[in-house]
């Protein structure tokens, strides 16, 4: 802080500020983790409508360290549901993907060394 001058005393000498005064990198590492997460749902087909990055309240949760945290918001039941669903109908595929290209390996005899 800028020592008190008196209006005697002139104007102060300081340096002006632009925007990137009430830059938040906290908040700005808080929100680019939530975009990542929201646009790896997508690729799942969810949709997250409710994130967003919130600042913490260290006296109501003294357990976490950041300033900011990202909330899910609200999710009524049945979103969360069709959320599940979505996300089970991938899992289902990638484990049916994962069982066949393993049954693949076991029917193939074991190589060694270069196979040119």
């Amino acid at each position: 802080m800028e020592p008190k001058h008196s209006p005697g005393d002139g104007l102060a000498v300081h340096t002006q500020v632009g925007p990137d005064y009430f830059d938040d990198p906290d908040r700005d590492d808080a929100v680019a983790a939530g975009v990542r997460l929201v646009n790896a749902f997508r690729r799942f087909g969810v949709d997250l409508d409710s994130i967003s990055a919130e600042t913490v309240c260290h006296g109501c949760s003294p357990a976490v360290k950041h300033a900011y945290a990202i909330s899910l918001g609200t999710v009524p039941h049945t979103e969360a549901e069709a959320m599940a669903t979505q996300l089970d109908a991938f899992a289902d595929e990638f484990e049916r993907m994962h069982d066949a290209l393993a049954s693949q390996s076991d029917d193939k005899p074991a190589t060694t060394g270069s196979t040119r």
